[in-house]
C-alpha cells in the first residue's frame, strides 16, 4: 500500500531529521540612554557570529579557554565577523529613517586579553551597540533579522528597581525610545523657543506577542517530539472534542512545570529529562495499538507525560527567560503556553485534514502511523542515551 510505505517513510525520517546549525536560544540587550551616546550593551556568543561554526549542524559553542590563547590576528578576525554579523542581524530606524550605529568590543581594549566568564566555559564576547543621539522628535526601532527562532530580548533601563524587557522573533522590530516633541515656549513679546524633545517609556506590549510566537515555534516547526506526542493522541481517536481536552490539559500539565522548573523549585537533570520525552512518545504509540477506547487511564497518561514534557520546555527557556526579573515572569510563561497550545490545535486540525479525504483507510493509518511514532520515540531514547 502506496500510503503505509509514505507514511512510514516520513515519520521516520523526521526521527532521525539532523541537528539545526549551531543557535543561540536568545540575543540579549541592555538599552542605555547616555548623555552622549544611545548605548545597547550585550555578551555575544562567538561561535554563533563567526560564519563557520554558526553552520556547522549540531555544532556546539566555542570554548573561552582555548579562545583566549588564540593569536592576535585571530582576535582581530572574530571583531571583523562580530561586526559583520550583527549588522547583517540588526538594523536601526528613527522616525521611520535608517540611521547609522557603530560596534565597540570592550574585551579586546583590556590589557591582559580577557573574555567575560560564562557557565560551561563558553565563549562570548561582550558588545556595545552605540548610536549618536538625535535631538528630534520620533521612535528610536531596533528591527531583528535572526534566524529561526532565536529571539532578540531588550531591557530598557527607566530608573526603577526592574528594567522594562520587550522581545521579538526574527522578522519583528521594537521601540526602544520615544522621543515627543515638547510644547514651544517663549517669554512676552519673544519668539518662540523649541524645548528639548521629551523622552517617554517604550509603549511596546512586552511579553504576549512575541512569546505567544515564541511558543509556538516550539512546536512548530522544530518540535519534533512534541509533534509526534500530540499525532500519537490524534491517532487513539481522531474526534475533536475529545481531542481538544486532551490538549488542553498536556497543556495545563506542562504550564505547572515550566513555571515550578523556571522558578528553580524543581530542578531535573536535561538529558534524564530528553530520555523521558522520548519514552513518553514510544509508550503513547505502543498503547495506540493495543488500547481501543479514550479512558481515565490515558487522560492520567496524557497529564503525567504532560509534566515530563514542561521540563523539556524549561531546558530551551531557562536562558531566553535569564535576564528577567522573577515578578515579570508571569507574561512570557503565559504568552510561551498560549503559543504551544495554538500550535497543538494546528498540527490537530492539519492531521484532521489529511485524514478527510482518508477516511476508508483510518484503521490502518492508526495502526501504521503509531508504530511509526513507537519506532521513532525508541530511536530517541537510543540517540540521547549515547
Amino acid at each position: 500500500m502506496n500510503l503505509a510505505r509514505l507514511l512510514i517513510c516520513f515519520l521516520f525520517s523526521i526521527s532521525i531529521f539532523p541537528a539545526s546549525a549551531h543557535q543561540v536560544a536568545s540575543v540579549e540587550l541592555e538599552f542605555l540612554k547616555l548623555e552622549n551616546a544611545w548605548r545597547l550593551d550585550g555578551e555575544m556568543d562567538i561561535a554563533y557570529m563567526l560564519p563557520e561554526t554558526r553552520n556547522v549542524l549540531g555544532g556546539l559553542p566555542l570554548k573561552r579557554s582555548e579562545v583566549m590563547q588564540s593569536p592576535p590576528e585571530e582576535f582581530s578576525r572574530i571583531r571583523k565577523e562580530t561586526e559583520n554579523t550583527l549588522r547583517k542581524l540588526l538594523r536601526f530606524t528613527f522616525a521611520g529613517q535608517e540611521i547609522p550605529w557603530r560596534v565597540e568590543f570592550p574585551d579586546f581594549q583590556k590589557d591582559p586579553f580577557e573574555l567575560p566568564p560564562e557557565d560551561g566555559d563558553i565563549a562570548l564576547v561582550s558588545t556595545q551597540i552605540l548610536i549618536d543621539p538625535i535631538v528630534a522628535a520620533g521612535e528610536l526601532r531596533i528591527h531583528w533579522a535572526g534566524e529561526q527562532e532565536t529571539e532578540l530580548i531588550i531591557l530598557i533601563e527607566e530608573n526603577t528597581d526592574s528594567p522594562q524587557v520587550i522581545s521579538t522573533l526574527p522578522g519583528g522590530n521594537l521601540m526602544i525610545l520615544n522621543q515627543v516633541a515638547a510644547p514651544q515656549t517663549s517669554a512676552p513679546g519673544q519668539p518662540l523657543d523649541q524645548a528639548p524633545p521629551i523622552i517617554t517609556a517604550p509603549n511596546e506590549k512586552p511579553f504576549l506577542g512575541g512569546w505567544l510566537q515564541s511558543g509556538f515555534s516550539h512546536v512548530l516547526p522544530k518540535g519534533l517530539d512534541h509533534l509526534l506526542f500530540i499525532l500519537g493522541l490524534f491517532l487513539l481517536l481522531p474526534k475533536w472534542k475529545p481531542l481538544l481536552g486532551q490538549s488542553l490539559l498536556f497543556t495545563l500539565a506542562h504550564s505547572i512545570t515550566l513555571a515550578l522548573s523556571i522558578f528553580g523549585i524543581v530542578d531535573l537533570p536535561s538529558q534524564l529529562v530528553e530520555v523521558l520525552i522520548a519514552v513518553s512518545i514510544a509508550w503513547i504509540g505502543i498503547e495506540n495499538l493495543f488500547v481501543k477506547k479514550l479512558g481515565k487511564q490515558r487522560l492520567i497518561l496524557v497529564f503525567g507525560f504532560g509534566l515530563l514534557h514542561g521540563l523539556g520546555f524549561a531546558g530551551v527557556l531557562a536562558e531566553k527567560l535569564s535576564g528577567i526579573p522573577r515578578e515579570k515572569l508571569v507574561g512570557p510563561l503565559l504568552g510561551f503556553n498560549i503559543g504551544v497550545e495554538l500550535a497543538q490545535i494546528t498540527v490537530l486540525l492539519c492531521a484532521f485534514l489529511i485524514l478527510w479525504p482518508l477516511k476508508k483507510w483510518t484503521k490502518q493509518i492508526q495502526q501504521i502511523g503509531s508504530s511509526c511514532i513507537a519506532l521513532a520515540g525508541f530511536a530517541w531514547v537510543i540517540e540521547r542515551l549515547m
